[in-house]
């Protein structure tokens, strides 16, 4: 059954130039149980009565916020992307969720590999307190692919988990960065599926994440199955603009 409800935005701030942080809070005044990975989605009216969804991840870290967090990134033309860009903090919107399989499963790796493009990392930052629980019986890397620095979000997150807890590794690729002279430790050039030939992923070993542009995680996930994982060994969430 379908669970929709409305939700006012209280908060907009941000993250890079094309990628804005949103707060919303539920009308009703009830929390949101979800699952980290999840994901929510937008009811629109369109032309003739119809109804247009647009879904996005919940970036909201459980036990840290009360609110509905999202990351929008603006898509050109994009009749959801141009009103929630565009929206003041007020105003109101059909939601409904969570929906989505995303999550973290009860099972026992020696190592996740967590990759994202853009706002397709929002799961992994919600998902940061459950993953430190593991911490202690796996190692996580988190992958996160950018075009420049401008573009990167969510960062000073996950490093903040990254300072803290050894075990977990995360990376910052540029496709597009110029200034190749000044990267810090955890900042690398190029796509960031090209990270895999360091990390030698191995079936035996690791649970895959890939969550973003369709390219990256069909690039990925060829260079995945040519090392042998199966398709229950990579978890894939595409975000098609």
């Amino acid at each position: 059954m379908q669970n929709t409800f409305t939700v006012t935005l209280v908060e907009a701030t941000l993250l890079t130039p094309k990628v804005r942080h949103l707060k919303f809070k539920r009308h009703d005044g009830l929390p949101l149980e979800f699952t980290p990975g999840q994901f929510v989605s937008f009811h629109f009216s369109a032309a003739e009565g119809k109804e247009i969804r647009r879904s996005y991840s919940l970036a909201s870290i459980p036990g840290q916020s009360e609110h509905i967090e999202l990351a929008l990134g603006y898509v050109e033309g994009g009749l959801a992307s141009k009103t929630l860009f565009t929206a003041q903090p007020g105003d109101q919107f059909a939601m409904s969720g969570p929906y989505g399989r995303l999550i973290l499963r009860d099972e026992n790796p020696q190592r996740y590999i967590m990759v994202a493009t853009s706002t397709g990392v929002t799961p992994y930052r919600s998902m940061l307190p459950a993953l430190a629980a593991r911490l202690n019986q796996v190692k996580v890397v988190i992958m996160l692919g950018v075009q420049t620095r401008l573009d990167a979000l969510y960062s000073t997150d996950f490093l903040a988990y990254a300072n803290q807890y050894p075990n977990l590794d995360f990376r910052l690729c540029y496709s597009r960065e110029t200034d190749k002279e000044h990267l810090l430790p955890f900042e690398h050039l190029g796509y960031v599926q090209e990270q895999f030939a360091l990390l030698n992923p191995s079936p035996d070993n690791d649970i895959v994440y890939l969550c973003g542009n369709p390219n990256m995680i069909d690039a990925a996930y060829d260079i995945l199955k040519e090392k042998g994982f199966s398709a229950q060994q990579v978890r894939r969430e595409k975000y098609v603009s």
